[in-house]
């Protein structure tokens, strides 16, 4: 008897040094309440406490059509992308401790997981490396998928991650 083969993972990463400590990066990738701050036309829908923990559960839309304005209805060519943090390991420079976040993607256009690793340098750099293993949902198969959205998503995270970069050195 053979064992059905695991879908092969389509892993896109995007990384960049920002101007600050770890902790502060790390505050900004894991907490999805700020990601409208720096994320290329994104917002958060519905509320969010006070996390992150895990297990906090979110909604952002992001696409030409996602208003800033959390009121406002959602236009067109809008991706809703639910998630879920599933691990969330916090920094330390002092003793040379990768930050991570892990979010499951629960739907109903992407699934798969997503995070971010902040890797301390010294007391005011760090590396913030993004990483998705996203794919479309629906009756296409995740092979065929997962190539087409790692496009999409490798622009969008460039962009995103250098309005992070700008964000923070501001904040010095």
């Amino acid at each position: 008897m053979t064992t059905p083969a695991t879908p092969r993972v389509h892993h896109v990463e995007v990384a960049r040094v920002v101007p600050v400590e770890a902790s502060v990066a790390f505050a900004w990738v894991a907490d999805l309440r700020t990601h409208p701050r720096w994320m290329v036309a994104t917002r958060l829908d519905g509320t969010a406490g006070p996390g992150p923990e895990v297990g906090d559960r979110y909604t952002m839309a992001s696409g030409p059509g996602a208003r800033r304005d959390p009121g406002a209805a959602l236009g067109r060519l809008v991706v809703v992308d639910r998630m879920v943090v599933e691990q969330l390991e916090r920094p330390s420079t002092a003793a040379a401790r990768v930050g991570r976040t892990r979010l499951r993607k629960l739907g109903p256009v992407l699934l798969g997981e997503a995070g971010f690793d902040v890797v301390p340098m010294d007391a005011g750099r760090c590396r913030v490396v993004w990483w998705e293993e996203a794919y479309l949902a629906g009756p296409l198969p995740r092979a065929a998928t997962a190539p087409l959205v790692g496009v999409a998503l490798r622009g969008f995270m460039r962009l995103s991650l250098g309005r992070l970069a700008r964000a923070l050195d501001r904040r010095r």
